[in-house]
């Protein structure tokens, strides 16, 4: 009886420990099949965004490494400007023998030093902003405004490749009759490479940061014309007329004389062939009534 007991007992313990083992299998099982679903998720995912958001993605990418580039550049420049620059220097007047001024010229030494300076200042902040990564809601590559704030942030960096280039020049406009606004102003131009996830473009930033305006006055003319044609100024009466008559033509369209003169002529006499076709006709009923 005890033999059967004890084997009893030591065939229930057994069991239980079977048991035991049946469950550990059960975890690793699952854990398993988890891991195996993770897995597929993930690469459908990576399928998903590599298709459908790397061109939107990118788009975005452009345009806030653009944004911020420029203005990061835009900032480092002007204070530079601020600091250092001289106008003065800058611009070499030209005089005739009167002592008006007759043009102007750029500094060739002040305009080397201020191009040297600006391209170390821009690829020193592109270096420094290049180490700080942007990132970008996922839910803005999807174009939806409702998602837009929403989703993982997608990291986005960018790095300088090249060289940068910086131009200084000038460009004139129109201030008033005897007065012309000239502003002097660097156009930069830096290449950088966009890197997202699975994905990297070069891009160009252009920007232009102005750095001096220039009033030049000139000589006031004897007289000059309006917007109507009519001379205005002191001499306006010795003024030649140089306006055209015009008259108002068909349809409402302003026309000249020699317009409508010459539509007048190569217009066809309706008035003589309306008389001949009435006599005809007066003729054709008297001979009906005569017979």
């Amino acid at each position: 009886m005890r033999r059967w007991g004890r084997r009893g007992w030591r065939s229930s313990g057994r069991r239980r420990r079977s048991g035991g083992s049946g469950k550990k299998m059960s975890r690793r099982k699952l854990v398993l099949i988890l891991l195996l679903i993770f897995g597929l998720f993930f690469f459908q995912m990576f399928i998903f965004v590599e298709r459908n958001l790397q061109g939107p993605l990118m788009a975005v990418a452009k345009i806030r490494v653009k944004q911020v580039a420029t203005q990061s550049i835009n900032k480092a420049i002007t204070e530079q400007v601020a600091q250092q620059s001289n106008a003065d220097k800058l611009i070499d007047w030209k005089t005739n023998a009167s002592g008006k001024i007759s043009g102007f010229m750029l500094n060739y030494s002040e305009h080397m030093r201020i191009t040297s300076e600006t391209i170390d200042t821009v690829q020193t902040t592109l270096n420094k902003m290049g180490d700080i990564p942007e990132k970008i809601p996922l839910g803005q590559a999807l174009g939806s405004a409702i998602i837009a704030s929403f989703g993982p942030r997608i990291p986005v960096k960018f790095e300088p490749i090249g060289a940068v280039k910086v131009d200084l020049d000038t460009r004139q406009k129109d201030a008033g009759i005897n007065m012309i606004l000239v502003e002097v102003y660097m156009h930069i131009v830096a290449e950088v490479s966009i890197i997202i996830p699975f994905d990297t473009q070069p891009e160009l930033v252009d920007t232009e940061i102005p750095i001096s305006y220039l009033l030049v006055v000139g000589d006031v003319p004897m007289y000059y014309y309006d917007n109507k044609g009519n001379p205005v100024g002191d001499s306006a009466s010795n003024a030649p007329n140089i306006s055209l008559p015009m008259q108002n033509g068909k349809n409402g369209v302003t026309t000249t004389s020699t317009e409508d003169s010459a539509a007048t002529s190569a217009a066809p006499d309706t008035s003589a062939n309306g008389d001949a076709n009435t006599n005809m006709n007066s003729n054709s009923n008297a001979g009906s009534a005569g017979e």
